[in-house]
């Protein structure tokens, strides 16, 4: 009788160790459960001038990554000025078709009042050639040129070089700029192309007249061979170079080619 008396005592002493070691084990899982769930994401972690710059870096490259970046810590610095400085908008149209909604107008317009190049090329496009302001519309290339944009750096420069007289010279220095040669012509032939397509879409409301442009091939030192176009090796100085370009140029506007 005794026996049975002690094996039940030791029996219930088993039952509430075990029960006490089950708490504790319980215990201890909601609590790393709870330390788990309070660690912040790494990115929170991150100074906030760092994460302005990997958002920059995002956005140059894609609006659709910028866009996606929903974290609450990117929330704030996406907000930055030298992101909409540095996001690209080439999945935007130049021309739109349709009304653009509330929110994208905003984001463009945004976008260029912070100095995007590539917002301010396209408005300068726009008041240029399609609403014929012309003041404004230079302005606007003036800008995007002076930020390293090479479309606007090949528009800004073709329409000063065809304006004659002093704006011709300026028109000259600024096409120079961009350095051409028979390496990186390619890179002409591509900004071309996207200028015609741009200008396809508008409205064409202000053309380019062509005035003469000073040329310097009698000075021996000038002269060397110049490629731009395909058939033809050219003799001449930069500024026939480029006044051929500019003839593309105006036929370009003027819907010829």
């Amino acid at each position: 009788m005794a026996r049975r008396e002690r094996n039940c005592r030791s029996s219930s002493i088993g039952r509430r160790k075990r029960k006490k070691n089950s708490v504790s084990i319980n215990g201890k899982g909601k609590l790393t459960k709870r330390r788990r769930s309070q660690r912040r994401p790494v990115v929170g972690s991150l100074p906030g001038d760092l994460l302005i710059d990997v958002l920059a870096r995002v956005a140059s490259s894609s609006f659709t990554d910028l866009f996606n970046a929903k974290l609450s810590e990117f929330l704030g610095a996406a907000e930055d000025e030298s992101i909409f400085q540095h996001v690209s908008i080439d999945k935007f149209p130049v021309i739109h078709w349709f009304p653009p909604s509330n929110e994208l107008l905003s984001f463009l317009n945004r976008c260029i009042d912070l100095g995007n190049p590539e917002a301010m090329f396209r408005q300068g496009m726009i008041e240029f050639f399609s609403l014929a302001r012309i003041e404004t519309g230079l302005e606007y290339l003036k800008r995007a040129t002076e930020k390293g944009h090479v479309e606007a750096t090949y528009v800004y420069g073709m329409i000063m070089l065809s304006r004659g007289g002093q704006s011709s010279q300026q028109g000259l220095n600024i096409l120079n700029s961009m350095k051409v040669s028979r390496s990186n012509y390619l890179k002409i032939r591509e900004c071309r192309a996207k200028i015609k397509a741009i200008i396809r879409e508008m409205w064409i409301n202000n053309s380019i007249s062509l005035n003469e442009v000073g040329c310097k091939c009698e000075d021996r030192n000038n002269i060397r061979k110049r490629k731009f176009d395909d058939e033809d090796d050219v003799i001449g100085c930069d500024a026939c170079g480029w006044y051929r370009e500019v003839i593309s140029f105006c036929k370009i506007v003027d819907g010829v080619v």
